[in-house]
């Protein structure tokens, strides 16, 4: 993770987070290989993506305007990150995470103080690997109620990366039925019961996508039902892997952009003032992988910003509509072993 200060107001940044390195270090000496992260631009930046907009032209001035603005501050950032000498080369690589949709419902936990092998049982190939102090359930995030009295009473951090309606998916899963994970209603979504997981210091991260749609229903819906209130909003833009945007933004919201939306929000009960300093943040940078939908771990950046017991020493964390496991976490959805499928990974010491 690293820090980038805005060079017009001492008190914004920018952070960095190095997705494949974050990772490698909480998995050790396994280490995922560089393939997973060759994300190139997809074409080169301009002013307006080359695009026409199909949004009404009633406010297009100050769309474009905001949308320059919006360049101006990445590409601000952007210039303090230290470029690689030159880019890796593009390989393929295996689509082993797609194995991950056939393992049947299962938990399991690693407290053994190493990485643990678990063997599939419909494939010998497929062998998952375990990180030390996670817990996982493969199950339904819609049967959450009934894992309750397995989880702990509540949880210092929530991420949650839900699986909002929208037409990628929709066509995924005309091609390949299996490769689609269901996707929930604004109503499904306010029925899960985090107001029983937190407490006052808990802070709860929610990814959400581009449409206004679904961060209105988040604002307005979905966080009164969960017993939270917003702390902060902000984007990640998505860099290629020479650290330049993957494309410009887009004047049109309707139209796709580089980056996608993500929400801090504490207790509706919690101090007025608790977390604020994560306003602090202006937006978050990070090279994604290939993989759809696989976030970059957030515990390094938000844990400056919680607020655990005096005796704590580790954070108790649970992600919900998790894709890959982590140390501190208790990770539950349909694809919780969706990256972590040895072939992923090379065997070697680890990254410096």
């Amino acid at each position: 993770m690293l820090k980038l200060q805005n060079k017009q107001e001492d008190t914004k940044c920018a952070v960095f987070l190095n997705h494949r390195k974050l990772i490698n270090e909480a998995y050790g000496e396994f280490q995922l290989k560089s393939e997973l992260f060759q994300f190139q631009a997809k074409k080169a930046l301009q002013e307006n993506g080359g695009k026409k907009s199909r949004k009404r032209k009633r406010n297009a001035s100050e769309e474009r305007t905001s949308c320059l603005e919006d360049l101006q501050l990445v590409n601000g950032y952007l210039e303090l990150l230290t470029k690689p000498l030159e880019p890796e080369d593009t390989a393929s690589i295996a689509r082993y995470w797609e194995d991950a949709y056939n393992v049947p419902q299962l938990h399991g936990a690693n407290e053994s103080g190493r990485m643990q092998r678990f063997q599939g049982q419909d494939d010998a190939r497929c062998v998952y690997l375990i990180p030390n102090r996670s817990k996982f359930f493969n199950h339904n995030v819609d049967n959450l109620p009934a894992l309750l009295h397995q989880l702990l009473p509540t949880y210092d951090l929530i991420v949650l990366d839900p699986p909002w309606r929208n037409k990628y998916i929709r066509r995924l899963k005309r091609a390949k039925q299996e490769l689609g994970y269901s996707m929930l209603s604004n109503d499904q979504l306010s029925l899960l019961p985090l107001s029983r997981l937190t407490h006052t210091r808990s802070l709860v991260a929610i990814w959400c996508t581009n449409s206004a749609q679904h961060q209105v229903a988040l604002e307005q819906q979905l966080l009164p039902s969960w017993n939270l209130r917003l702390v902060h909003k902000l984007r990640w833009y998505k860099l290629s892997t020479d650290l330049q945007l993957i494309a410009a933004p887009q004047a049109d919201l309707s139209q796709k952009q580089p980056y996608e939306m993500l929400y801090v929000a504490c207790r509706s009960d919690a101090r007025e003032d608790y977390a604020q300093d994560i306003q602090k943040t202006d937006l978050l940078l990070s090279v994604p992988s290939i993989v759809h939908s696989h976030k970059p771990p957030l515990l390094h950046w938000i844990r400056d910003h919680m607020q655990l017991e005096e005796d704590q020493k580790d954070p108790n964390c649970l992600e919900l509509f998790a894709r890959y496991l982590q140390p501190h976490f208790t990770s539950i959805g349909l694809e919780v072993l969706k990256l972590m499928d040895e072939r992923l990974y090379e065997v070697g010491q680890e990254e410096k």
